[in-house]
């Protein structure tokens, strides 16, 4: 057999060629009397030899066979047997006495596969009907939550196009990489990019056109700690806040991300720090993390850049890493911007 068998022997005399076949093909055999044989059938057991006449052998089969604990335990009898109607829980197979050695072992290895089979079918059984449950659960949740979004769907339809766009940039950037990652890590990478996007989208408020940087701060980095499996033992704190545009916000979820991300999955960090402060030109983002840091020059990571061409390119705001005691600290000035007039109808020439 692939997997070696703890075989108990009941017998009250010795059994050395039994006892000696099974030790050859790797199985672990243990002795006992009819009158122990209960008490030594412990789980670890998968298959019950015994050796005595009938009347002994029902007796000690009947306990063995009906435990709750081992409802699938094999029992070899090795006497012929009985005329007539035998009860249930006698032994699964009878064997005559005279039976050769080796066939007796090639027996209860035989029995010991079916009942391994069997076992891993409930244990199948099992797990499936938990993962039905599980999906009926998360069928009711999406229907439910469905209907109470449907309502947002028309207003938030532009916004949601804008994010499909920077998805679709992040992921190329991604497929495009000099160095390719594994595919797990590149799927967990871009999951969280994904989850800081519909953070943003959390954020939103109905018929409102600003986002609270705190609120989407602290969505950010809880999606990025469940993610990458760290909630247990990463602390994120978010403090301060300010109001910026829902265009200008989604900008702010990405690079919030990618320096999270980096904090968790390269710096090793157990703490990260989240301070927003504005004023009526400037809204600066901090984000300090207690990691092992980076070298003098951070290099061209994908994350740091598109950090970078997020905060230059569509924030038009600049990128510092300070000094820090222990790990990395980044600063982030974004300029207040200013609105835009609304547009104008141009002159309509006068009729003449």
């Amino acid at each position: 057999m692939a997997e070696p068998t703890r075989v108990l022997l009941v017998s009250d005399r010795p059994l050395p060629r039994l006892q000696r076949a099974f030790a050859l093909r790797g199985h672990d055999v243990r002795r006992a009397t009819p009158a122990a044989a209960v008490t030594a059938a412990d789980e670890q057991v998968e298959a019950v030899v015994v050796a005595a006449p009938r009347a002994v052998v029902l007796r000690v089969a009947r306990p063995l066979k009906t435990r709750y604990q081992m409802p699938l335990l094999p029992v070899v009898a090795l006497v012929s047997r009985p005329s007539g109607r035998v009860e249930a829980a006698a032994p699964d197979v009878w064997l005559p006495g005279v039976t050769r050695a080796a066939d007796v072992v090639e027996r209860v290895e035989e029995l010991v596969r079916i009942r391994r089979a069997e076992r891993e079918m409930v244990r199948l059984s099992a797990t499936l009907a938990e993962l039905a449950a599980e999906n009926g659960r998360l069928y009711d949740r999406a229907r439910r939550d469905a209907e109470a979004t449907a309502l947002l769907l028309r207003e938030l339809q532009h916004r949601v196009r804008n994010n499909l766009a920077a998805i679709q940039a992040l992921l190329v950037l991604e497929r495009h990489r000099p160095i390719p990652r594994p595919l797990h890590e590149a799927l967990d990478v871009a999951i969280a990019r994904l989850r800081s996007m519909a953070a943003l989208q959390d954020s939103l408020l109905p018929h409102a056109s600003d986002v609270e940087l705190a609120t989407l701060a602290r969505a950010v980095a809880s999606g990025a700690l469940e993610v990458f499996g760290v909630s247990h033992r990463v602390r994120c704190t978010v403090e301060g806040g300010a109001m910026m545009p829902a265009r200008g916000a989604g900008a702010v979820a990405i690079v919030l991300n990618e320096l999270i991300t980096n904090a968790l999955k390269h710096a090793d960090a157990e703490s990260v720090g989240v301070a927003i402060r504005a004023d009526a030109s400037c809204v600066e983002l901090e984000v300090v993390d207690d990691g092992r840091g980076l070298a003098a020059d951070p290099g061209e990571g994908s994350g740091l850049m598109i950090v970078r061409a997020v905060v230059r390119n569509e924030l038009g705001g600049t990128l510092a890493f300070a000094p820090a005691s222990r790990g990395t600290r980044v600063r982030i000035a974004i300029p207040v911007p200013v609105a835009e007039p609304p547009p104008q109808e141009p002159p309509r020439p006068h009729a003449r």
